[in-house]
């Protein structure tokens, strides 16, 4: 499965580099700029991560996301879509999301989240 989302990922991101100079849409993978996991008080607890991707500017916003979790690592993909042939402002942005990242941790374990290009551990 996880090579299965690589490989779209990867053919995502080559039909964006054809695309550049073309009227359309593209996607890709959003800059990260922090990542924080933290735990609500339920029993048992419910983790998350909030995460503060960018938009490098006008012509490119939020998409989605998208997340993972085999064993020990989740990871998570958050998405970004531009449009592409028109003129934009370069103005940066920031986007806040808090993503669901379940209940089903063992306390005491060693646990890692990737979001796209940043990685963090945690301890449930």
């Amino acid at each position: 499965m996880k090579k299965i989302l690589f490989v779209i990922l990867a053919a995502l991101l080559i039909l964006s580099i054809f695309a550049t100079g073309c009227t359309g849409y593209r996607r890709s993978l959003a800059p990260i700029h922090d990542v924080e996991i933290w735990a609500d008080n339920s029993s048992p607890p419910k983790y998350f991560v909030d995460v503060v991707s960018g938009e490098p500017n006008s012509c490119v916003k939020f998409d989605s996301y998208y997340v993972k979790r085999a064993g020990k690592t989740t990871q998570v993909w958050i998405i970004n879509i531009e449009y592409v042939g028109g003129s934009c402002a370069e103005i940066y942005s920031y986007v806040d999301h808090t993503i669901p990242l379940g209940s089903d941790f063992v306390p005491g374990v060693n646990y890692t989240v990737e979001v796209n290009d940043v990685t963090e551990t945690f301890v449930a």
